[in-house]
């Protein structure tokens, strides 16, 4: 055993002390870290099996690095698992990036591996860490964000996680080891890509250590994370409680202390509400009792000595009213007020509307859909039923029921995430014009 395949050992030995007891799925797709991964547990002489996806998204190069762990899983006896996976297809169900779509798709398939094997390993490097904080930053993050990858996740382990890319690829080098080259990865199309390939080599003009700061950063934004959390538990204990799966928070308790908006958050993460929802429920925490928001599970009602949170059900209200752009907020929707000088570049996202301002007027409803429901569907002169937009679209039955409706004087303003209604565009006369965001995750359609 080299010198490298000792310090991996050492970083397997914090992971798992009695490594040589337990049993171990590689997942592997061919690339430089994963068969680094693979030799080096055949190195230390473990019981592992090897697991690969194949998402189809390269062509022929995708069934090449499937032939290629194919191999490798021969070379060293090793049982081998393999799923294809119709990514697109899945990509077009459920929505989100091609990339989050594979992650999902991958990490579900290793969870019905799991009862098989004490525990899964992924090749994730230091460089992967250091990547994934950096991203976390640009698109905003609180603490959470700044601990990077995990190196341990319940069954999930990673080795690697403490050592830079260039010496896994040194170890390859100089065992004269061949492994697959995705060629996407020198694209700047993928946002982890930009950081890999441009922020990060400008950043080591100004440190040439700049890897290892940002993981030593990492360790000591961990430590930081679990005294924080320690801290928050504490007053949690102190002015909450759980009876009958309801959770109340005391108001008495909760409103005197100086972090309150930041410890109601934290408190009201777990059951789905939005910052912006708990900052107007603090807003209201001094208001008249009844007051009721809603999140994508929980209902929570503001009582007279409590804030009451249970999980929403068939007995919950469907329609919640929004009197301004602030109760909008509170629900996961951000509207803003725009001049339109010239008429807009309006980008088409489905998390995203653009309404004349003249043709909206509050109170806003907030609900599901009703048999009969129609709306003129945006870039259509006629009406549509409903029913038949959800069957032309193919939305089943399970997935009507989750479907949101922004209506307004009883008439549909948008299918959330899905279609805006054409009564309301911005045109060429509109002088003011509404945008307006929502920001929870979209309906799987």
């Amino acid at each position: 055993m080299n010198s490298f395949e000792q310090q991996f050992r050492n970083q397997l030995d914090l992971l798992v002390p009695q490594a040589e007891q337990s049993k171990f799925l590689l997942t592997v797709s061919g690339g430089k870290d994963s068969t680094a991964l693979t030799h080096l547990f055949a190195a230390c002489h473990l019981n592992f099996e090897i697991a690969h996806c194949n998402f189809h998204l390269r062509g022929n190069d995708s069934d090449e690095d499937e032939l290629f762990v194919a191999n490798l899983a021969k070379k060293f006896g090793k049982k081998l698992h393999v799923k294809h996976f119709d990514t697109f297809a899945a990509q077009k169900e459920r929505g989100g990036s091609i990339e989050m779509v594979a992650r999902q798709l991958r990490y579900d398939w290793f969870n019905e591996l799991s009862p098989q094997f004490d525990f899964i390993v992924t090749a994730h490097s230091a460089n992967d860490n250091a990547e994934t904080l950096l991203l976390n930053l640009c698109r905003g993050t609180g603490l959470k964000g700044l601990t990077g990858i995990p190196q341990k996740n319940g069954k999930i382990i990673r080795p690697l996680l403490a050592i830079p890319s260039q010496d896994i690829l040194q170890y390859l080098e100089n065992k004269h080891l061949t492994y697959r080259t995705d060629r996407t990865n020198f694209s700047d199309e993928y946002q982890r890509n930009k950081v890999r390939l441009s922020v990060l080599p400008e950043l080591m003009k100004v440190n040439p250590q700049i890897l290892s700061t940002l993981c030593q950063n990492i360790t000591h934004f961990n430590q930081q994370f679990s005294f924080y959390l320690n801290e928050i538990q504490k007053i949690k204990n102190e002015v909450t409680f759980t009876k009958d799966d309801v959770f109340y928070i005391s108001i008495e308790k909760i409103s005197p202390l100086a972090d309150a908006p930041l410890l109601l958050y934290e408190f009201l993460k777990p059951f789905g509400f939005f910052p912006e929802q708990c900052e107007r429920i603090y807003q209201n925490i001094s208001q008249q009792s009844g007051k009721i928001f809603l999140s994508k599970t929980h209902i929570l009602l503001k009582d007279r000595g409590f804030l009451i949170v249970k999980r929403g059900d068939e007995n919950s209200p469907n329609v919640i009213i929004c009197e301004s752009c602030e109760d909008l907020a509170a629900n996961g929707f951000t509207a803003s007020l725009l001049e339109k000088k010239q008429f807009p570049s309006l980008i088409s996202e489905p998390n995203t509307i653009y309404i004349d301002a003249e043709k909206l007027h509050f109170p806003i409803e907030i609900r599901g859909w009703r048999e009969g429901d129609w709306f003129c569907p945006f870039g259509m002169s006629g009406k549509q039923k409903l029913s038949d937009f959800f069957n032309n679209n193919k939305v089943n039955r399970f997935k009507k029921k989750q479907v949101q409706l922004l209506c307004a004087d009883n008439q549909i303003i948008w299918i959330v995430g899905m279609r805006a209604d054409n009564r309301f565009r911005v045109t060429e006369n509109t002088i003011h014009y509404y945008k307006i965001v929502y920001h929870g995750t979209l309906r799987e359609f």
